[in-house]
């Protein structure tokens, strides 16, 4: 396969990781001893701000975030929390880091192992005896270390569907849920949050302790990560980094996730400062591994499945309990990216050089891609490699055509859906009776309740924490769209039978 082939490929698989005008930006809020880490390092990364932060589209706020040897942390924050606010962003603002949360799970899991509280060797059979799995997988032969390192040999649509958008699901419904909504799937490493989501729920199940309160009591409160939390409804509103989405000309400006959708494989909101301690303590910088044991550190960062994630530069080949183990110009570097609509985070070590990178945006626009360049660059620049300058400048000088044609892509995707047949040319023109009739409360034994609302000539539906605007199309179907910046999804109301068809669910009233 060719280099630049190569190249695209990996910023595809890392984009399944992580998961108007321009906005002035703000002063940069930097630590006051930023001068302490050296200059090598932070020159670069704060003139890829400076480019990044004029650009269109690219994001209200950024936070950047770097840790070398003993020195004080260095942080520069740029931006806007919320598009549509005069609300500033700063050290301690929390942004949503996604599936970085893995990367702390993994630590938890190492600790109660260690400490033979929950050891990672007990199997799904021993946490649910009566649990079935489809054949070939065997609850007997899947283990707890399995489950956090990608290798437990299942998938589902539906368990990632229902915990990222629609609702919590507890710890007892995990078994039926397991037995019928999951497909076994070829050994080995397979990247998804399934087996985060499985541990969680099988350590409420063996403790009788939520993952939640687990990861505060083990790891955020020893070591002092004020700034982490893995509740919306304990950070108070004026530090809340909002999601956004760029339409080409404006942002849409997303909520942040409820409680009920913060889950084991995404579920933490970090402020820089709390990431730049994040980043020292699994350096081993300032005295930090005092706290926990030694042997979960390591246990945390050694990689035990093979990754095989590269493209012709970074070689990301091995995986821990959460950390991604890389090569990058011969050095070696963990890392974990985080993802969902609106947001884009990533966290890079490098312990050769006790040094460290954490980036955070509270936008998705084309997000991943520049991340990966900085990322690389920084390792190069940790190590003293040359040229890692140029390649910051290179990225920078891309990504405003790079916004434009995500931005463009997301119109053309759902431009596309509309046109499509299924839609019988948008002539269905419902009285107020006919919407009325499809209105009401429709229960689903997966899904839940979904309740569907009539306002004068506009109908909308909410299936838990997910929101869908209703627009009719053809007789008894529905485009429903759950954000402006997706594709409608047919939704069909049959009101003589008293139910919806929606995702091959039926709800019945």
């Amino acid at each position: 396969m060719p280099e630049s082939s190569k190249r695209a490929a990996f910023a595809g698989v890392f984009l399944s990781l992580w998961a108007g005008a321009a906005l002035a930006a703000a002063p940069p809020a930097e630590s006051d001893a930023a001068s302490a880490v050296a200059p090598a390092l932070t020159a670069p990364i704060r003139q890829a701000l400076d480019a990044v932060m004029t650009v269109p589209g690219g994001a209200p706020a950024m936070a950047a975030v770097i840790v070398q040897g003993e020195a004080p942390p260095w942080i520069d924050v740029r931006g806007r929390r919320r598009a549509d606010r005069d609300a500033a962003a700063d050290a301690d603002t929390r942004f949503y880091i996604a599936s970085q949360t893995k990367s702390f799970i993994g630590l938890l899991a190492a600790v109660l192992d260690a400490r033979g509280e929950w050891p990672l060797s007990r199997t799904l059979a021993e946490v649910w005896p009566a649990l079935r799995l489809p054949a070939p997988a065997d609850p007997q032969r899947i283990t707890l270390a399995d489950l956090l390192s990608h290798q437990e040999g299942l998938s589902t649509d539906t368990l990632n569907v229902l915990t990222a958008h629609v609702r919590d699901v507890p710890a007892e419904d995990y078994p039926r849920l397991l037995a019928s909504e999951v497909k076994p799937r070829a050994a080995g490493f397979r990247y998804a949050n399934i087996g985060d989501l499985i541990y969680g729920a099988a350590l409420q199940a063996g403790t009788g302790r939520a993952w939640r309160e687990e990861l505060e009591r083990v790891v955020l409160r020893p070591l002092q990560l004020d700034g982490i939390s893995p509740r919306t409804s304990t950070v108070p509103a004026e530090k809340l980094a909002w999601n956004h989405q760029w339409d080409g000309t404006q942002w849409r400006v997303l909520k942040p996730k409820p409680d009920a959708l913060m889950h084991a494989a995404g579920g933490l909101w970090a402020s820089p400062t709390s990431m730049a301690r994040w980043m020292q303590v699994n350096l081993g910088l300032r005295g930090s591994h005092g706290t926990l044991p030694e042997a979960a550190w390591q246990r945390s960062q050694r990689p035990i499945a093979q990754a095989r994630l590269a493209d012709g530069e970074i070689d990301c080949n091995g995986y821990s309990l959460g950390w991604y183990t890389c090569t990058y110009r011969g050095q070696q570097a963990l890392m974990h990216p985080g993802s969902y609509d609106g947001a884009v985070s990533v966290t890079v070590l490098v312990p050769s050089a006790r040094a460290g990178l954490s980036l955070m945006a509270n936008s998705d626009s084309a997000m991943e891609g520049l991340q990966l360049e900085w990322m690389k660059a920084f390792i190069g620049l940790a190590t003293g490699q040359a040229g890692e300058a140029e390649r910051l400048s290179k990225a920078a000088q891309a990504y405003p055509a790079k916004v434009a044609a995500k931005a463009a892509k997301r119109r053309a995707a759902i431009d596309e859906a509309r046109a499509d047949a299924q839609w019988d040319g948008w002539r269905w023109q419902p009285d107020a009776a006919t919407l009325r009739a499809c209105a009401g409360e429709f229960t689903n034994r997966l899904y839940g309740t979904m309740r569907v609302t009539v306002h004068g000539s506009a109908s909308a539906a909410r299936v838990g924490e997910l929101e869908m605007r209703l627009e009719p199309a053809a007789s008894g179907l529905f485009a429903a769209s759950t954000a402006a910046m997706e594709p409608p999804e047919p939704l069909r109301c049959d009101a003589r039978d008293r139910r919806i068809v929606w995702r091959g669910q039926e709800f019945r009233r």
